[in-house]
């Protein structure tokens, strides 16, 4: 299975333009997109690399953050199967700290980007998944709970 991230498309962006990856950088060039070419635009730059990596195997995409994102990926993939990952503020902010991105910043660069996130329908887009996994426990833990969903939806 190939891992594409949608996060990655926003980072690229903002390298294009000479930006540091800092909080505001990551949010505003995020939200500077949406505004200037649509909501879906994110998206719609991964498609290029989907469709290539879909000749090889299934493709698990990461960072899936609005539901015209997904309306946008079902119009060139029929067949998509949503997962969505669920975990405390609490827990998010901790992983941020420890993964030591310059996009993630400190807890209060944390609740601006969790309200700039939530506000773009992130809610409505886990409504839609075909399972969630809550994410409170270890790596391991995880990992389990990934595998035995994945198999369960027939990956």
């Amino acid at each position: 299975m190939s891992v594409l991230s949608l996060g990655d498309i926003v980072r690229a962006e903002m390298a294009s333009k000479g930006l540091s990856e800092t909080p505001e950088n990551v949010g505003r060039t995020a939200l500077s997109m949406r505004e200037e070419h649509g909501e879906e635009i994110v998206v719609d730059r991964l498609i290029p690399s989907l469709m290539s990596a879909l000749e090889e195997s299934d493709v698990l995409i990461d960072g899936m953050r609005q539901p015209e994102e997904l309306d946008r990926l079902r119009e060139h993939v029929g067949d998509v199967t949503v997962v969505a990952l669920s975990a405390s503020p609490q827990s998010r902010l901790e992983w941020l700290e420890q993964r030591g991105r310059g996009e993630d910043g400190s807890g209060a660069e944390f609740a601006e980007r969790e309200e700039r996130e939530w506000g773009w329908g992130l809610e409505m887009l886990m409504a839609q998944a075909h399972a969630i996994i809550l994410n409170e426990g270890s790596l391991e833990e995880l990992e389990e709970r990934s595998d035995m969903i994945l198999e369960a939806l027939g990956f």
